[in-house]
C-alpha cells in the first residue's frame, strides 16, 4: 500500500530515476561478490593478475619482456613485492607469448584462429578437449605449429639462442649460445642442470663500433630419455649481470612422443633375485652420482666410434619396453645390446677418463667413461675390465672384453650414453658431430638485441 502510494505520488521521471538507481546499486553488489575469474575478464589484453609464487621475473620472462620494462610499466619502487591478485600492466614489446587469457565467449577454435594455431594442437598442449568451454580468465598455453622467426629477446649480454624445435623421446637435442662479453652461462633443462661450455670464440661480422667484435658461442646437449611423458619442458638460461643481478629467461621446448618396441625376456631361476626393486634402485643410487654431474671439461672432438671392433647385429636396441619372465612391461632398454662373442675386445667410443671399473650385481663387470660437458658412455656385463678409474682413454683403445656377468641370459656388450645422467639412444652419435659450434637443422633462433644493436641490462 505504502510503495503504491509512494510511487503514485511522485512524477514519470523519479520514478525512472530510482528505477535506474537500484539497478545501478544491484549491478554493484554483483560486481563486488563475483569471483576473480569472472573478474579477470573484464581486464585488458595488456594486463596480468599476479598469482601466487610469482615473482616480477618469471612474469617477465613468461611474456618476453625485461624486468626493467615491467617495472617502469607499472611504477614499481620495489621489484621484490608483489601481492597476489595485483593487476600489472604489459608493455607490448613482443607479440610472442608463452600464453594469454581467454576472453569472454572464447574457444579453443576462435584463440586457434585469433593466434594463427592448429586447434588440435592448442587443444593437446591445454590438455582440453578441442570443443571445450573456456572460462574467462583461463591460462591458456600458445603453442606454434612451426618455428617461430627471429625476435627481439632482451637478454642483456646474450645475443642468440637456438633451442631444439622440438626434441623425440630417446633423442637430444641441441642448444646453441652467442654471447656479446665473456659471461658465467648456466642452464637448466627441466628443472636439472645441463652441461653447457664455450666452445668458440669468433669476429663478429655485424658488430658496430661501441661493439666488442667478438662473440662467444656455448654449446650444450638437451636430453630427452624414453621415460620422459611428452609435452612441454622448459629450457632455462642464466647468468650474473655486471650489476651482480642474476639475469635468466626460460624457453618452451616440446617432447614428441616416439614408439618403442616391447620385448619379452625370461632368466634362469639363479638369475631370479636381479629382479628385486630394493636391488635395482640401489645399484641406480649408487650410479646416479657419477653420471649425473657436468663439471668435467669436454675430453673430445671427434664422432663417437662403435665400441666394438666389427660391427656385430644388435640384438635389443635402445628404448625396448620390457617384462621379465612373464611380468608386466615395466622398463624401457637404456642402451644398445651387440651380439658380439664372449672375449671381443670392447673399446672407447671415444676420448674420456675412466669414472667406473668394477663388478655390479645387475650390470656385472662394468666401465663408465666421462667424455666430459655432462656425457658420459657405459659398458655393461664385460668378462674383464682393463682398465682402472682415473685413466684418460682414447677414443678405439680397449677397456675391456665381452662377457655375460650380471643380469645378463647370453654374451654380449650393453652399450650405453648418459647425458646429465639421462639415457638416450647412442647409435646418432655414431654420425652426428659432437658439441658443434654450427647449428643443426630444426633449430628456432632468437636475436638477442633490440632494434638499436645495444645492449640491455648486462
Amino acid at each position: 500500500m505504502g510503495h503504491e502510494w509512494m510511487t503514485a505520488r511522485l512524477g514519470p521521471v523519479w520514478q525512472a530515476f530510482l528505477r535506474l538507481l537500484l539497478i545501478c546499486v544491484l549491478s554493484l553488489a554483483s560486481l563486488a561478490y563475483s569471483p576473480a575469474r569472472q573478474l579477470l575478464a573484464q581486464l585488458p589484453e595488456d594486463t596480468y593478475v599476479v598469482q601466487a609464487g610469482d615473482t616480477l621475473g618469471s612474469i617477465a620472462a613468461q611474456f618476453d619482456i625485461s624486468v626493467e620494462e615491467l617495472a617502469a610499466a607499472n611504477e614499481l619502487a620495489n621489484v621484490d613485492v608483489l601481492d597476489v591478485g595485483q593487476v600489472l600492466n604489459l608493455p607490448r614489446v613482443n607479440a610472442s607469448r608463452a600464453f594469454i587469457l581467454a576472453r569472454p565467449g572464447d574457444t579453443v577454435q576462435s584463440i586457434a584462429t585469433r593466434e594463427g594455431l592448429s586447434p588440435a594442437r592448442l587443444a593437446i598442449l591445454n590438455r582440453v578437449a578441442p570443443a571445450a568451454r573456456l572460462f574467462p580468465g583461463q591460462r591458456i598455453l600458445l603453442a606454434r605449429e612451426s618455428p617461430r622467426p627471429a625476435a627481439r629477446l632482451r637478454f642483456g649480454a646474450v645475443r642468440i639462442v637456438s633451442i631444439p624445435a622440438a626434441v623425440e623421446q630417446g633423442e637430444a637435442g641441441w642448444l646453441q649460445v652467442e654471447a656479446s662479453r665473456p659471461l658465467a652461462l648456466k642452464a637448466e633443462w627441466d628443472g636439472a642442470p645441463v652441461g653447457i661450455w664455450p666452445l668458440v670464440i669468433r669476429e663478429d661480422e655485424g658488430a658496430g663500433a661501441a661493439a666488442s667484435g667478438e662473440v662467444t658461442v656455448w654449446g650444450a646437449y638437451v636430453p630427452a630419455p624414453a621415460s620422459m611423458a611428452p609435452g612441454e619442458y622448459l629450457l632455462r638460461l642464466s647468468y650474473e649481470a655486471r650489476s651482480g643481478v642474476t639475469v635468466a629467461r626460460s624457453f618452451p621446448v616440446e617432447v614428441e612422443e616416439r614408439h618403442f618396441a616391447s620385448q619379452q625376456i625370461t632368466l634362469p631361476p639363479e638369475q631370479s633375485d636381479l629382479l628385486e626393486q630394493t636391488l635395482l634402485q640401489s645399484e641406480l643410487d649408487y650410479l646416479r652420482p657419477i653420471w649425473s654431474q657436468a663439471a668435467t671439461p669436454v675430453q673430445w672432438r671427434q664422432t663417437f666410434r662403435l665400441p666394438l671392433s666389427s660391427p656385430f647385429p644388435t640384438t635389443s636396441p635402445y628404448g625396448l619396453e620390457r617384462s621379465y619372465n612373464g611380468g608386466t612391461l615395466q622398463s624401457f632398454h637404456t642402451g644398445q645390446d651387440f651380439a658380439a662373442p664372449g672375449g671381443s675386445p670392447v673399446v672407447a667410443a671415444g676420448d674420456g677418463i675412466v669414472v667406473l671399473a668394477e663388478q655390479l650385481n645387475v650390470r656385472g663387470v662394468s666401465v663408465i667413461l666421462d667424455h666430459g660437458a655432462g656425457l658420459f658412455t657405459g659398458y655393461w656385463h664385460l668378462r674383464e675390465a682393463v682398465v682402472e678409474p682415473g685413466v684418460k682413454v682414447q677414443a678405439g683403445e680397449a677397456i675391456g672384453f665381452v662377457g655375460t656377468t650380471g643380469r645378463s641370459t647370453g654374451e654380449h656388450l650393453h652399450w650405453e650414453l648418459r647425458i646429465y645422467g639421462a639415457a638416450v639412444d647412442p647409435m646418432p652419435f655414431l654420425d652426428r658431430p659432437l658439441l658443434s659450434p654450427l647449428g643443426e637443422a630444426g633449430l628456432e633462433q632468437r636475436n638477442g638485441q633490440d632494434e638499436s644493436g645495444q645492449e640491455e641490462g648486462n
